[in-house]
């Protein structure tokens, strides 16, 4: 589903990456989509959620100096915004009803059931909450 949905439709919405990473940069930061599985799973299905990041530049160089061990392209993955100046929400804390979070977000993905409708709804929510949160912290 990843790769055959969410991949396509996170690039056109201006995302770059592979596998369950994907970026967006602007001048001044790097932002991350992170599609994050759940330890548990069964042979039924697996559930997974967004995790969301922003980093400034001057804070992932930053990190690079303490753990060069980032190959440094556009395509490397962000270091953590766990420490300085990043930022990050699951994406359940971005997504609202009534102008309140939903608090946590996990989707499951059954075995042998159809997901376009599934990665439609995931899209959207990148689309409609994550995007303009990343978009405000990067501006």
């Amino acid at each position: 589903m990843v790769d055959s949905n969410l991949a396509p439709g996170l690039r056109a919405l201006g995302f770059f990456g592979v596998g369950r990473r994907f970026r967006i940069e602007s001048n001044l930061h790097w932002g991350e989509i992170v599609v994050e599985q759940a330890r548990s799973f069964t042979a039924r299905g697996v559930r997974f959620t967004v995790n969301v990041g922003v980093i400034s530049r001057d804070e992932w160089n930053q990190q690079l100096r303490v753990r060069p061990y980032y190959p440094v392209s556009k395509a490397a993955p962000a270091p953590t915004t766990d420490t300085g100046t990043g930022w990050e929400a699951p994406i359940g804390e971005l997504v609202t009803v009534a102008g309140y979070p939903i608090g946590e977000l996990w989707w499951e993905l059954e075995v042998g059931r159809p997901f376009d409708s599934l990665a439609r709804e995931v899209l959207s929510a990148v689309r409609e909450f994550a995007l303009p949160a990343m978009r405000n912290r990067m501006s």
